[in-house]
């Protein structure tokens, strides 16, 4: 019997999704890394649109 449909037993949640949480954390990592190499890049560096550009400038100036 069943309370409120609950099992005796767990039902097993992690052992069948990791592949897809190991897939979204290296996803997320890689689109991370690629967002940061854009906006580094010399095209975008100097644009005023940038947001990150006042602290580029800084860690420019500071090498």
């Amino acid at each position: 019997m069943a309370f409120l449909g609950l099992r005796k037993w767990p039902t097993p949640v992690l052992k069948p999704i990791w592949p897809f949480l190991a897939g979204g954390a290296i996803t997320f990592y890689l689109v991370g890394k690629g967002q940061d190499a854009a906006v580094r890049s010399e095209e975008h560096r100097n644009n005023p649109k940038n947001p990150y550009a006042a602290q580029i400038a800084q860690e420019n100036a500071a090498h």
